[in-house]
């Protein structure tokens, strides 16, 4: 892979949201490659695999065999730059699970759905530009 292929994944267990975001996303955001899996165990193969190139995860946070929590604090740990958003269409102002890993920078965001296809947009192209500044930063 080249230094200008960039990855951005979205991991959903409902087919038709992973390829409604993923139509939504695909070539608004320059130099990106937008993927989708249904499920977070291949989606995390595939970032294992491919680490260094990801610049953006979008989970879901309800799934099955690996929920979104679990699957971007392995994601954190594979790579700590990657930018990460979590999804979800359940009420999480109780879940201490999530403030914890928000605080520690495993989610980077929280969008709750339904998302509009402009704020998705948006917030992608904001935290790809995030991780293009952080990661051209030098430190003297």
């Amino acid at each position: 892979m080249t230094n200008n292929h960039r990855i951005v994944s979205i991991v959903d267990d409902e087919m038709d949201i992973t390829r409604l975001f993923q139509d939504a996303i695909s070539g608004k955001v320059n130099g990106t490659s937008v993927v989708s899996f249904t499920n977070p165990l291949t989606a995390l193969e595939h970032f294992e695999d491919n680490k260094e190139a990801y610049v953006l995860v979008i989970s879901d946070l309800r799934m099955p065999e690996l929920n979104g929590l679990d699957l971007l604090k392995s994601v954190k740990n594979l790579n700590a730059n990657v930018r990460t958003i979590l999804t979800t269409a359940y009420e999480v102002d109780e879940d201490n699970k999530i403030e914890e890993y928000t605080k520690k920078g495993i989610i980077d965001l929280l969008l709750a759905k339904p998302v509009t296809i402009k704020r998705l947009c948006e917030e992608v192209s904001n935290m790809v530009r995030i991780q293009d500044f952080a990661s051209h930063w030098i430190w003297i």
